[in-house]
């Protein structure tokens, strides 16, 4: 799909890279490019890194890479960096907002050699305004957000979501307006800048909640497993576990009830119409989990399938893998990583008909593509083991095994 697509990747950790790699998996050709002898703080995943400076999460967001090391603070590796840049389609980076200019390899600098690129910007908070300037992070992201303020059971403190979810929504962001940014550049024959932040973009996960703080004037409550305005639609404990339901109108609260084999809960009048069922919800979540908490959790599930109810089990992490549809849509895709040997990890998230993604190589070893990509770039051996001497680059990782 992006095959002859060339990107310069210069981000770290998890947004930037993240976003490289899924166009990669398209088929782009990416650069990684890393400081020589430690590489991606990812890498060592903050002293949980393998022999040979590969973590296992550092795998699973960087490959369909070439790496190479180049020396940001050294005047050659600035140049070498710079011309990738001017051939490049897409430039991706995190620097800090004025990094990227200091060192020379801004939007403005990069556009005027190559004014066709598509140049992705991701920060905390934006190229731009009086937090330009701060480190951002993805629980800084979430608390700034207003998503852990929606999180989190009724009377608890703000709770923060599982996972890297403000850096994924960046990477997620970036990934569309990248895309979006070249089928632009394909119309119109010139590229731009793409300002993306953590903050913007955890936000841009809450169009719901946002809409009904606009609309009403009142904040948003933790709801816990709740939805806040329709019932049943929330987690229920079952004989050997836990299952949510979401009903959306009144048929499905009939079938719902018939499932259950509760007439009486049917004709009720205190739980007739949903909001009804919302001025009584803890009488009706202590009738529902009595029956509920009769038979385990699968049989449940199939019951209200049969029904067309919408209901699915709630999994602990390691029940995930071995759902059937989960295998089914190979989400978890396995491939020699060197460093670690054979690994397992999160596939491309969506398919394609007619140009699938591929999976061609794992993460890159620090400064293993480095004299391949420079000599693509006309160096003469002898230039780049130069350049080596001087600092300027590193061909290979020789720093010794990380404890593993």
């Amino acid at each position: 799909m992006l095959a002859g697509i060339r990107v310069l990747d210069l981000s770290r950790v998890i947004a930037g890279p993240y976003c490289a790699m899924l166009l990669g998996d398209l088929g782009a050709d990416v650069v990684k490019v890393e400081r020589p002898g430690r590489g991606d703080d990812l890498r060592d995943f903050w002293g949980r890194g393998h022999a040979g400076g590969m973590s296992a999460v550092f795998a699973a967001a960087n490959r369909n890479k070439r790496g190479i090391a180049v020396n940001l603070q050294h005047a050659d590796g600035v140049r070498l960096a710079f011309e990738l840049a001017r051939r490049a389609d897409v430039v991706m980076e995190n620097f800090r907002p004025g990094v990227a200019d200091r060192l020379g390899l801004g939007y403005g600098a990069v556009r005027a050699a190559n004014p066709a690129v598509v140049y992705a910007s991701v920060s905390g908070f934006g190229q731009t305004g009086p937090y330009a300037t701060r480190p951002g992070y993805n629980t800084i992201a979430q608390g700034m957000s207003g998503l852990m303020a929606v999180t989190g059971m009724p009377g608890h403190p703000p709770t923060r979501v599982g996972g890297s979810v403000a850096d994924l929504a960046a990477a997620l962001v970036a990934f569309g307006a990248v895309n979006a940014a070249l089928v632009h550049r394909l119309r119109a024959g010139e590229g731009q800048h793409l300002d993306v932040s953590l903050i913007a973009s955890t936000l841009g996960l809450l169009p719901d909640p946002v809409a009904h703080y606009f609309d009403s004037g009142r904040r948003p409550a933790r709801e816990g497993n709740r939805h806040p305005s329709l019932t049943p639609a929330e987690a229920f404990r079952t004989g050997d576990g836990y299952l949510t339901v979401v009903l959306m109108n009144p048929d499905q609260w009939a079938r719902f009830c018939g499932v259950l084999g509760d007439d009486v809960l049917r004709h009720d009048p205190r739980f007739a119409t949903n909001a009804d069922r919302l001025a009584h919800r803890a009488e009706l979540v202590t009738r529902v989990e009595t029956v509920l908490q009769t038979a385990p959790t699968a049989e449940w599930v199939a019951r209200f399938e049969t029904a067309a109810i919408a209901a699915g089990p709630i999994y602990e992490f390691d029940e995930v893998f071995a759902d059937p549809q989960v295998r089914h849509l190979g989400l978890v895709t396995e491939l020699e990583q060197p460093g670690l040997g054979r690994v397992r990890m999160l596939g491309p998230p969506f398919r394609a008909s007619a140009t699938p993604p591929v999976i061609r190589r794992p993460a890159p070893r620090l400064g293993e593509h480095t004299a391949e990509v420079l000599e693509e770039l006309g160096l003469a051996r002898a230039e780049i083991e130069r350049l080596a001497a001087a600092g300027a680059i590193a061909l290979c990782d020789s720093s010794p095994p990380a404890p593993g």
